[in-house]
Formats: structure tokens, C-alpha cells, sequence
């Protein structure tokens, strides 16, 4: 068994489940435990990769994107196919999925990530890592995205963006300062 030290579990807690089979343990963890504490007991137990836990915490947790995106993260350590639909209805934790478990460009959730400037220019600098034309309209509406759009993606003046950067003295100044003119 793995060191209990190194998870947020009592002996107390632990006694319990000692005494049930594989499936009451995660019966018992999804139905009574956060999704962190969830974690810890399957990674105590060795149930992480059960059928059953995937079963469940996709049941449980299929309304919270970012649940599911931790525990796809944590406890499968890689893509979760049947949780990816319930992930790409957030831009924050599609983004994230596709930056820390897919490690690349995810197409399918790319209208959900694009709907939200933030995300989008995210997207664009730490999965893309490029210019992203179909999102360029959406991060320029922001005076501080399409600043940011310019120096991290574009690395030189954005001269269709300027009219919206010029729109906020504190971006135009930096902007300007930037580039020197």
C-alpha cells in the first residue's frame, strides 16, 4: 500500500473502506467524497483505472467540466473520450484539457475555446503557438488581449487591432512604448 502521509486520508477513514470490495469502495468514495478526496482513495487503492470509477465519476460529476478535467488529469493521466463532450461545454477547461492532457491542438472543442476572448488568445499562445486567424476577431474586442495577441503571438504591431488598443490609455501607452513609436 502506498504511504498514507502523502494523501489527505485518516486511519479512521481508511478502516472503512478496508472492509468493502473494490466496487463499494468507489460506490462509497464518489457517493460521499469531493473529487479530490476521490482521488486520493483510488490512488491509495489501486482503483484508478477501474471500469466501475470511470462509470461512476462520470455520472457524478457530468455537469462540472473541471472534475472532470482533474480527474482526467490526475487519476487517468491522459484523454478521457466519454468525459470530452461534458469538458468542451467550458472554454476555461477545454483549454486546459487541451494544453495539459492532450499537449496539443484539440479541433473539436475549438468553438467553445474561441467564444471566449481570454481563452482564445490563451489557446493561441500555449497550444497553437501561432497566430489563430478564425479567433483574431474575438481577442481583438479586447483593448488587453489584443495588446497581449500582439507581442506574444504576432511579435510585432497589430495595425488592425490599434483602433481598440488606442481605446485604453493604459494598453496604448504600453503598446506604443512596445514599439516604439
Amino acid at each position: 500500500m502506498i504511504n498514507i502521509d502523502k494523501y489527505r486520508l485518516s486511519i479512521e477513514r481508511l478502516s472503512v473502506f478496508d472492509r468493502l470490495t473494490d466496487e463499494q469502495k468507489i460506490e462509497t468514495a464518489v457517493k460521499h467524497c469531493s473529487v479530490r478526496d476521490v482521488v486520493d482513495i483510488f490512488t491509495y487503492y489501486e482503483l484508478e483505472q477501474h471500469p466501475y470509477s470511470k462509470k461512476l465519476i462520470l455520472e457524478k460529476y457530468r455537469n462540472s467540466p473541471q472534475d472532470l478535467f482533474h480527474y482526467a488529469g490526475d487519476m487517468i493521466g491522459g484523454r478521457w473520450l466519454e468525459a470530452e463532450p461534458m469538458i468542451m461545454t467550458s472554454p476555461g477547461y477545454a483549454y486546459f484539457y487541451s494544453r495539459d492532457v492532450i499537449k496539443g491542438r484539440w479541433l473539436e472543442a475549438e468553438p467553445t475555446i474561441i467564444a471566449d476572448m481570454a481563452y482564445a488568445y490563451y489557446y493561441s499562445r500555449d497550444v497553437i503557438k501561432d497566430r489563430w486567424p478564425e479567433a483574431e476577431p474575438i481577442i481583438m474586442a479586447s483593448p488587453e488581449y489584443a495588446y497581449n495577441y500582439s507581442l506574444d503571438i504576432i511579435k510585432g504591431r497589430w495595425p488592425e487591432a490599434e483602433p481598440v488598443i488606442m481605446k485604453n490609455s493604459y494598453w496604448w501607452q504600453l503598446y506604443k512604448s512596445y514599439f516604439k513609436f
